[in-house]
Order: structure tokens, then C-alpha cells, then sequence
């Protein structure tokens, strides 16, 4: 896929289902030198996080409890991060489609909805630079927000598990404890 938006900048995303570590790495990196939003390659960086938990925040479900409201919100936050300059998120389109489509699937989510996040979803992915997907290594706990049910999140592992293999989707899989994934990512960067 061709870039939509014309630019030399920058676009790190975290994906995967929720439970994964991608909050906690994302906080990490930003307390990281290079990563830190002062300055990587001479740019600077902007951390973008808990897009799916500002819903709550605005009094919308999330989880299993999604709507159409919630995921247009979500979808437009995306897009609107691709034209944030340089940026590291913890989730990207890609969390936006899955999730949506889970909904869908579940009657909770109408098919326009549907459609729309699939045209988001298609427009900007290959706006990241590097997409990581979090594999689920640990249990789920309860921080009082996200979903703890097992089946929920091995069903949102097993739709990530197909967008990303049938539209191809270049993803780095992280693995291993904190400093593990750190390291790989760096390495991935630094290519």
C-alpha cells in the first residue's frame, strides 16, 4: 500500500489485544534515551496513549460493551494520529478494525460503522512505519477498565490473527518480559 500523506516522519505503533503490555511499554519508552520525547534521529516525539480508555472519560462503553459512537470516536482518533508528526501510540488502526469488527460480528455494531472503520483502517495503515504486536504471554488483570475475559481476548487475538496475515500487514512481534521487548525494539529501529 501507498502512503496516503506525503512526509519524513516518524509513526510507531503498539497493537494487540488488550492485557498485552502495551501501556506499560509505551511509559517505559517514554523515560528512555532515545526514545524520549525530546529528541530521536533530531526530531521530536509525541506519546500518544489510552485512546480506547478516553472513551470512558466521555461516559461510552468499551470492551465487549462497544457502539457505533465508540468506535467512530476511536477510528477518527486514529486518523487523526497519523497526522500527528512524529508519534509512538499504544494502538493504531489496526486495534480500531479489530475491535470493530468483533462488535460487528456480535450484531453490537452496524454495518455502515463496519464499513467506515475498514476505509479508515485500509487508508492509513500503511502510515506506520513500524506496527509491534504485543503477543497475550501473561494473565489478565483487573485495573478496573479493561475486559479480564479470557475468551474476549483470545477472540481478539484470533481476528488480529487474521487482519494481519490477509492484508499482509508488516508487524514486528514482540515477546518476553519488558526488557526483552525493549531490546527488540530497539533493534528494529536502529535497522
Amino acid at each position: 500500500m501507498d502512503r496516503v500523506f506525503k512526509r519524513e516522519i516518524m509513526k510507531i505503533a503498539f497493537t494487540g489485544a488488550q492485557g498485552t503490555g502495551k501501556t506499560t511499554l509505551l511509559n517505559e519508552l517514554k523515560q528512555m534515551f532515545p526514545y524520549s520525547p525530546d529528541s530521536y534521529m533530531g526530531a521530536q516525539y509525541t506519546f500518544i496513549d489510552e485512546i480506547t480508555r478516553n472513551m470512558l472519560k466521555h461516559g461510552l462503553s468499551i470492551n465487549e460493551k462497544g457502539t457505533d459512537v465508540t468506535q467512530l470516536l476511536i477510528m477518527n482518533s486514529h486518523l487523526k494520529n497519523v497526522l500527528a508528526g512524529n508519534v509512538v501510540m499504544d494502538r493504531c488502526a489496526l486495534d480500531g478494525v479489530v475491535y470493530t469488527r468483533y462488535l460487528h460480528n456480535r450484531g453490537q455494531v452496524s454495518d455502515w460503522v463496519m464499513d467506515y472503520a475498514e476505509r479508515v483502517f485500509q487508508m492509513i495503515i500503511s502510515e506506520y512505519d513500524y506496527i509491534f504486536y504485543l503477543v497475550p504471554e501473561f494473565d489478565l488483570k483487573d485495573d478496573g477498565t479493561r475486559s479480564t475475559s479470557i475468551d474476549f481476548r483470545n477472540q481478539i487475538v484470533d481476528i488480529f490473527n487474521t487482519y494481519i496475515l490477509e492484508c499482509e500487514i508488516p508487524v514486528i512481534r514482540l515477546t518476553g518480559n519488558l526488557q526483552q521487548r525493549i531490546n527488540q525494539i530497539k533493534e528494529a529501529v536502529n535497522e
